[in-house]
């Protein structure tokens, strides 16, 4: 016992430290619009005074504005769409735009943050200048938001799988429990005001919520029906039914229109070397590394992660060893929930809150977690990796919404060499 009170007062400690951090450093990157924005250069010669224009999908003028004296331009647009950005210029004497690229460039703005845009320009020498990524430094950053997603995944993920390990239920409502607790902080940030400082107040009492969500459904809904014995298979089909509950009533509350957390909303990159993320993606890999850790040391290191273990590999003699089975089946409820009630909070800062995010999320859940191997939380933290990893590199050569294909498609290919997953034990038949 006294080896779990540190262990959690450890970990609460440090991802207090980084979610009292977090807002701190990221506001001071927040703007109050979403723009595009660039700098007109040809190598280190800066160009002032160029036009450019931005245009939306019906080709009309929403913005123009002349580069300044160092070069840069930046243009506020309306919300999320397809945009076209045209270099108007003038440009100086023997400046021209190389051939065979253009003066246009479409960008599609599909998450709340800025976006930088470049012309590919030929200075006097003819050699032309990209104002973009070299190839390897895109492919690394696609590395690692691959790294990014995986560790959201993973997190969103490992209840499902010790659910499943301890219970033998496959919870399709796990998935609503992580926008679940997307949706709770978004209302507590909109609702009370835990904006900027106070954010990670809101971050905490969501995956409280999250935990005090798990001990309502085993308490009211799957520790009875456990008990009078239902299958497996019918407990399924019941969390089928509540997953749609839960998402519709999320629908009714939160309404069809997707939103986004007021205190993140719009962020300019920080590079790190080769790397540019915005600040609170470096955060996010942070938190959600710092947890899995957390989980797999208090899964090994104290009396609650043996109980599950035991629980787990067989409840009967768990339960004969004097483990109390349903306690510790509580137990893996309240952290599985939490669990996916941060996950969902990291997500919706990622991307959008909508009604729709826990079952966007479900498939590649189930792939983390068959993955990883079936029932087991290292599993389902390994899984997570590989499926995001997966999924947003591929996205380097492929085109995105081919992303999940890829992901899956992984997932078929390690399943046919290791059937049982990654960490997954074989089972012996006869």
């Amino acid at each position: 016992m006294g080896t779990r009170l540190r262990l959690i007062s450890g970990f609460l400690i440090l991802v207090m430290g980084l979610l009292v951090s977090f807002p701190v450093f990221a506001n001071a990157q927040n703007d109050n619009e979403l723009t595009i924005r660039g700098t007109v250069r040809v190598g280190k010669e800066i160009i002032p005074d160029a036009r450019v224009t931005v245009s939306n999908a019906q080709n009309i003028e929403i913005g123009s504005e002349l580069s300044g004296e160092d070069g840069k331009w930046e243009i506020p647009i309306p919300g999320l769409g397809e945009y076209t950005v045209t270099l108007v210029g003038p440009l100086p004497e023997g400046v021209v735009i190389r051939d065979g690229a253009s003066d246009r460039v479409t960008v599609i703005v599909d998450e709340y943050k800025s976006k930088a845009v470049g012309f590919q320009l030929v200075g006097e020498d003819k050699k032309p200048i990209l104002e973009i990524q070299s190839t390897w430094e895109r492919l690394l950053n696609r590395m690692v938001s691959g790294l990014k997603v995986g560790l959201l995944v993973a997190l969103a993920s490992i209840g499902l799988s010790l659910i499943f390990g301890v219970t033998g239920l496959v919870n399709f409502a796990h998935s609503e429990m992580v926008a679940f607790g997307a949706v709770i902080a978004l209302l507590l940030e909109s609702t009370i005001g835990l904006t900027g400082a106070l954010f990670p107040i809101a971050v905490i009492l969501a995956v409280m919520a999250g935990g005090g969500l798990g001990y309502g459904l085993e308490r009211g809904i799957f520790g009875p029906l456990r008990r009078k014995k239902m299958t497996n298979i019918s407990l399924m089909v019941v969390s089928i039914g509540l997953a749609f509950l839960m998402r519709y009533l999320i629908l009714i509350y939160h309404g069809a229109e997707p939103e986004t957390f007021e205190s993140f909303r719009i962020q300019s990159g920080v590079s790190l070397g080769p790397i540019e993320l915005p600040t609170k993606d470096y955060f996010i890999i942070a938190i959600a590394l710092t947890t899995l850790v957390t989980v797999g040391l208090l899964l090994q290191r104290t009396k609650l992660g043996t109980s599950m273990r035991a629980v787990s590999d067989n409840p009967a003699l768990a339960e004969s060893s004097g483990i109390d089975v349903n306690k510790t089946i509580m137990w893996v409820w309240i952290l599985g929930s939490a669990l996916a009630s941060l996950g969902g909070t990291m997500i919706g800062l990622t991307q959008v809150v909508e009604w729709q995010m826990g079952e966007k999320i479900l498939l590649l859940m189930f792939a983390a977690v068959t993955l990883g191997g079936l029932g087991t939380a290292f599993g389902a933290m390994v899984g997570g990796l590989a499926i995001g990893f997966a999924s947003e590199t591929s996205t380097f050569w492929l085109d995105n919404d081919l992303k999940f294909l890829i992901a899956l498609a992984v997932m078929i290919v390690i399943l046919l060499v290791r059937p049982q997953g990654i960490l997954g034990v074989r089972e012996r038949l006869g």
